[in-house]
């Protein structure tokens, strides 16, 4: 009989093994870190960020790139109730890959969106599928999330799989933790799968405490995700042959798709195709569907209390000055528009929240590098290219 908390077909375990190992085949670090990535401009999500193209971006400081790290930050006061940023993809995209994100700091404070994610351009979202790697807003801790089609590439995890006896439990983050693991995404009813396991969930100023690299291996079975303490950084991915079937102790999400329709067939039944080619992609946003959506609640949110800290009273008064503006039901609001909290404060048109000095201390990435690992044997990389005029 199998062991308890077996994976069915999986070799044991709490998870299942791929057997693979894998060579570099990209990165981005050093002084050329940005090299080879795509600055978007298009901001669909209702928010208060201007997305710089790179000799503006890279004019501004809102990207640069040194010897030991990179760093994206917010820049000045753009457009009218806007802020200017960065949203870049890279200009390669890969069919199954390990991808490890080293990084000495990550965005955090009120008014930030920050997302590490991928997405592809073969396919209309969410049909090519979308994997959020780190996404959080606010002081809403990160968590990982897929979204896919309901119908051509449609997959619902089986819960007895993320829930094992003897097994860290990965209970679905969506719907406040109360999700059903139904990938299919069609907002706002349909938020797509979380499983995370709530151990390794953090909010932007814990894990900003906490240099770590971020991995996520996608594989025609399954995708797991990551999180290492840089101090405890294994050999193995130290010396660039990482071996993610010895990470169990890190595993922080796992998305099961094989396993999941072996158990329950129909389930998800594309399973090695659950996502076409994905491009990884890095952004730092401001407000808008999320973070504004959610400012009523928060803890930013500025109630008429007097406080200092970095949490709190952030922004015109609530209720008298402004209003949380949800950009998917606006009651009469004008998304990202003058009368929203978040809006107001991120943009501080006459420099009275100090908005800039805030987000100066702690509203950037500082990332020590990326890379791209090709299995070596057996399941290789299927398409590998380059769009640089994508």
């Amino acid at each position: 009989p199998a062991a308890a908390g077996a994976v069915p077909g999986g070799g044991g375990g709490c998870s299942e093994k791929g057997g693979l190992s894998y060579a570099l085949d990209w990165k981005a670090e050093g002084a050329t870190f940005w090299d080879d990535w795509n600055y978007l401009t298009f901001e669909p999500n209702s928010g208060a960020a201007e997305y710089l193209l790179r000799d503006e971006a890279m004019a501004k400081g809102v990207t640069t790139a040194h010897p030991s790290h990179a760093i994206l930050r917010p820049g000045p006061k753009g457009k009218y109730l806007k802020r200017t940023s960065a949203k870049l993809e890279t200009q390669r995209k890969w069919t199954y890959f390990l991808m490890a994100f080293k990084y000495e700091s990550v965005p955090w404070g009120c008014g930030v969106w920050p997302a590490l994610w991928t997405h592809s351009p073969e396919a209309a979202w969410p049909k090519g599928g979308e994997l959020d790697i780190m996404e959080y807003a606010n002081e809403i801790t990160s968590r990982t999330s897929l979204h896919v089609d309901a119908v051509e590439n449609r997959c619902e995890l089986n819960p007895e799989l993320l829930n094992r006896p003897g097994c860290p439990k990965m209970p679905d983050a969506e719907y406040n933790f109360t999700g059903h693991y139904d990938c299919a995404t069609a907002y706002p009813g349909k938020l797509g799968c979380a499983p995370n396991d709530v151990r390794f969930m953090g909010t932007g100023e814990e894990m900003a405490r906490e240099p770590s690299v971020v991995a996520a291996e996608w594989t025609a079975d399954y995708l797991k995700i990551f999180r290492i303490p840089s101090r405890e950084m294994p050999a193995d991915l130290a010396a660039d042959s990482p071996r993610p079937d010895e990470w169990d102790k890190w595993l922080m999400s796992y998305y099961p798709f094989s396993a999941s329709e072996r158990t329950r067939p129909g389930s998800c039944p594309n399973a090695a195709g659950i996502l076409k080619a994905q491009k990884i992609v890095l952004s730092l946003g401001f407000c808008g569907d999320w973070a504004s959506k959610v400012w009523e609640n928060s803890a930013c949110a500025n109630k008429g209390q007097y406080w200092t800290g970095p949490w709190s009273a952030k922004g015109p008064v609530m209720g008298s000055q402004c209003v949380a503006v949800d950009p998917h039901d606006p009651q009469g609001e004008t998304p990202a528009g003058p009368r929203d909290c978040c809006t107001r404060f991120i943009y501080d048109e006459g420099d009275e929240y100090g908005t800039e000095d805030y987000l100066a201390q702690h509203g950037f990435w500082n990332i020590s590098w990326l890379k791209v690992y090709q299995p070596t044997g057996g399941q290789r990389l299927r398409s590998v290219s380059k769009e640089p005029n994508s």
